[in-house]
């Protein structure tokens, strides 16, 4: 094994040129080259300063190549990631605001933390400041100049791309860089907050991807694309913890922020007594998780909401239309006890009767799944089904003397009929805002009937917090949360899911936080 440089042959000096021009982080870097020819770090360095490898890095600019040195502390549990723009101001209460959480997480909360700021590029060729005769190299900052990375950063299961040069005007940031997330999550910096999981066989992890928003102000060119660009701009952070999902945090641009139930405001962090709203991932009370569903009601009572919002409260197995001439899972359903109508709907009822007892005022919106017990009574013959008969009649009676319109549709009169005015059934079209996001919608309909999906809402300018797809979403001002039942069912065993437990809290500064759970019900380490 070589350990002096004068005994490199030309293979050597080829293979260390090779790793040090790899995208990866010195350290890396360092550790496959003392592995292979059996030297300290402190030798590799030796060597490559040999080897004047060091001045091919000039291009870079100053900033970056410090940036691209630096690495994690071996003990640190928790990372919070941004993005800070070139030539671009701070915004200094965000910074002062993060700093302090960090603090709080490190000797409060006891868990080693640092701050990650990703480094972005843009040409504004609109600025007045420079033109092609007076322009200086890239440069961040002085604020965040200690807390940039450059390169990939490995942190537990998730990878930190800081050197994924995205342009803040790209409309969907996310596209391209799944190969990133092969063997885990990815976080990538972006002007703009998106979050997406990526479909996955049976069984196999959950593996998501992210941006971050940024922590500099805006600054965009004038056109088009910078206009929509400083539309969309948002400040943020991706809380990055081991063994969890990464998080989105949104924050204000007065620089205060809430993660989960700590609230972070003018340079101080306290644990919230309240939030404004708690929005569940779909319920299909069938087929709901108990076990998670228990843990999502510890996490509401330490939310402490003034309201609640279900979607697809029933999951409709006994009445499920697209599986009522498949005989073999009819005859499955009997067998599991799972056919009778009113014993489906009075279990949806009884999971409202639960919440109650711990929750806000409840509000359940007119969901997909549970109009198809309106369309099972008016298509199907009593007689056929003498499980059911009793509720048949019951139903049909109701429809023919009942204007089902006052209500939204059976299970809104049911509830109504249990409720009373206690719990709030939410109609298609009418609205439920909690702060100015619009909870009142299951986003299975967009704009005049069409099929509802998040590209669509979002070119609609709406601030939506929804259901129905099941994959939790961040995508600029939309929010589709995912599921409380579990996560494999018959009819989405085909292919590949990007289902997951997720949940979305409206915190007391108006801003909304996905929470997305691992598939074993973790959220976060620090509550």
């Amino acid at each position: 094994m070589v350990k002096n440089f004068k005994e490199l042959i030309a293979k050597d000096i080829e293979y260390i040129k090779h790793v040090y021009y790899l995208d990866i982080t010195h350290k890396e870097k360092t550790d496959i080259l003392s592995a292979k020819f059996g030297i300290a770090e402190r030798t590799v360095r030796k060597w490559w300063a040999n080897l004047d490898l060091n001045k091919i890095s000039s291009d870079l600019p100053p900033q970056l190549q410090k940036a691209q040195e630096r690495t994690l502390s071996k003990d640190t549990e928790v990372v919070l990631v941004t993005t800070a723009q070139n030539k671009t101001s701070v915004n200094k209460d965000f910074l002062n605001n993060l700093k302090a959480y960090q603090n709080y997480i490190s000797t409060v909360l006891g868990k080693k933390c640092e701050i990650v700021v990703i480094p972005s590029k843009y040409r504004n060729p609109t600025n007045n400041i420079e033109d092609e005769k007076t322009k200086a190299a890239d440069w961040w900052a002085d604020e965040v100049d200690d807390y940039l990375f450059y390169g990939k950063v490995n942190f537990g299961g998730t990878m930190i791309s800081c050197d994924s040069h995205i342009s803040p005007t790209a409309k969907e940031p996310l596209n391209g860089y799944e190969i990133l997330a092969a063997n885990g999550h990815v976080v990538l910096g972006h002007s703009k907050i998106h979050f997406k999981t990526l479909p996955r066989f049976r069984n196999e992890p959950l593996r998501c991807m992210s941006t971050t928003g940024y922590i500099t102000s805006k600054n965009y060119s004038k056109s088009k694309s910078g206009e929509v660009a400083f539309e969309n701009h948002a400040y943020g952070i991706v809380v990055v913890e081991k063994d969890v999902i990464p998080r989105n945090v949104k924050v204000k641009s007065n620089g205060n922020f809430t993660d989960i139930i700590y609230e972070t405001v003018d340079g101080k962090t306290s644990i919230i007594e309240s939030s404004l709203g708690f929005v569940f991932g779909d319920i299909h009370a069938k087929r709901l998780n108990r076990e998670f569903f228990n843990v999502s009601k510890l996490i509401v009572e330490r939310l402490n909401p003034v309201s609640i919002i279900l979607h697809d409260l029933i999951d409709g197995t006994a009445f499920n239309r697209h599986e009522s001439k498949d005989m073999f899972v009819q005859r499955q359903k009997i067998i599991k006890g799972e056919h009778l109508i009113e014993q489906e709907i009075n279990e949806g009822l009884d999971l409202i009767e639960e919440l109650k007892t711990c929750c806000g005022d409840i509000h359940v919106v007119e969901s997909n799944h549970e109009a198809w017990l309106d369309g099972h009574i008016n298509d199907y013959n009593w007689k056929n089904d003498l499980h059911n008969s009793p509720a048949y009649l019951k139903y049909a009676y109701i429809q023919q003397t009942i204007d089902l319109s006052i209500y939204g549709n059976l299970l809104g009169y049911l509830i109504y009929e249990r409720f009373g005015d206690d719990v709030k059934y939410v109609k298609m079209g009418e609205s439920l805002y909690i702060s100015d996001y619009q909870c009142g919608i299951h986003t299975d309909y967009g704009a005049n009937g069409s099929r509802g999906n998040v590209k669509g809402f979002a070119r609609m300018n709406l601030k939506v917090i929804g259901g129905h797809m099941h994959a939790p979403v961040l995508f600029n001002n939309v929010t589709i949360c995912g599921v409380t039942c579990n996560l494999q069912q018959w009819y989405n065993r085909k292919g590949l899911s990007s289902w997951a437990y997720a949940h979305s809290v409206v915190h007391n500064n108006g801003k909304n936080q996905l929470l997305v759970f691992t598939d074993d019900y973790k959220l976060s380490g620090l509550i």
